[in-house]
């Protein structure tokens, strides 16, 4: 009988000690289980895409590629982040193929303003660029107007003073275009522009004597500066820039709002409705490759003006561009019906 009831005992705690392992081993498995699913669910965990709504070459394909490896060095995982360029429409097919991508935080890109900002003021793209997931601002290059070897231009007055003005552009809808019909409204000049492709067939039209004028972003006329094949007039800048000291600005010349409006500006976005989440995680590597040393040495090397704004800050821009071109849109729909 003792024997019996011993045996009992040994079972119940045998029992017992079965039962704490199985727990034990419960816990286990639903921590590993759960340390799966939150490794699995770690964003970003896939190749990004950094859409470049331009063809290869020019500013925003430059400046992405400097950028690029930076952003993957500070996302968590270091995921590869690539280039995709999208041309067209004047960076319209580019934006829409940001803005219509999966909202999941890999696919983001460039939007070009303040180029961008007009197309629905005139009909060209049905898009909201305030529903933009803003990540932050990339650059903004100030535009420099100058002038061919063969038009004798100093300044505003012998601007105005040619009888016919000829004024080499990328076409009107374009930020460089865009900028060129702006600055013709508040000089009060009446030129005609000169469709020549890209800024560097602008540039080199102005070189060659076809045009009289251009206003592009000094990266895109350096070289032909430097040559003396065509002479900086005034910049559109706050500041005079350290490439060109002896040159006024516009602000210098009397006409400080056109420092705000003719320029270059890459701004990085995202898709309406991605997470919070991902989205803080993106503006925190944005924020943190535009504090590195070198990425700065980098843009700085190639003239491409590093000027960092946050995601709100961004957005403010965005508002107020669209808010000044308001006045233009009429114009220029006008002028491309023409």
């Amino acid at each position: 009988m003792k024997n019996i009831r011993r045996k009992q005992g040994l079972l119940k705690i045998v029992c017992a000690a079965l039962g704490i392992t199985t727990i034990l081993s419960g816990c286990s498995a639903a921590k590993t289980s759960n340390s799966a699913k939150g490794s699995s669910d770690q964003y970003p965990k896939q190749t990004i895409t950094f859409v470049v709504p331009y063809s290869p070459g020019g500013d925003f394909d430059t400046t992405a590629r400097i950028l690029v490896p930076f952003l993957s060095e500070y996302l968590p995982n270091k995921p590869s982040v690539i280039v995709k360029n999208v041309p067209g429409g004047n960076s319209v097919v580019g934006t829409e193929n940001i803005l219509h991508a999966k909202p999941d935080g890999y696919t983001i890109g460039y939007f070009t303003l303040p180029g961008i900002a007009l197309g629905p003021l005139i009909g060209n793209g049905d898009y909201d660029l305030t529903k933009v997931e803003w990540i932050g601002q990339v650059f903004n290059l100030p535009y420099v107007a100058a002038a061919s070897k063969t038009a004798n231009i100093k300044d505003i007055k012998s601007l105005k003073a040619l009888p016919k003005l000829r004024v080499g552009t990328t076409g009107i809808t374009t930020s460089a275009g865009l900028g060129s019909f702006i600055a013709s409204k508040e000089l009060n000049i009446h030129p005609t522009f000169v469709p020549s492709g890209g800024s560097s067939e602008s540039v080199m039209a102005a070189s060659q004597g076809s045009v009289d004028f251009v206003q592009f972003p000094y990266p895109a006329m350096r070289q032909q500066i430097e040559a003396g094949l065509i002479k900086p007039v005034w910049t559109y800048s706050k500041e005079r820039l350290k490439n060109l000291p002896n040159v006024p600005t516009i602000g210098e010349l009397g006409y400080p709002q056109l420092s705000g409006l003719v320029n270059l500006v890459g701004a990085v976005g995202t898709t309406p409705g991605v997470s919070k989440e991902h989205l803080q995680i993106l503006r925190d590597a944005l924020k943190k490759a535009m504090e590195d040393p070198k990425f700065l040495d980098k843009m700085n090397k190639q003239y491409h003006s590093p000027q960092y704004l946050n995601a709100d800050d961004t957005l403010k821009e965005v508002k107020d561009d669209i808010e000044s071109l308001k006045k233009y849109a009429d114009p220029i729909k006008n002028s491309i019906k023409n």
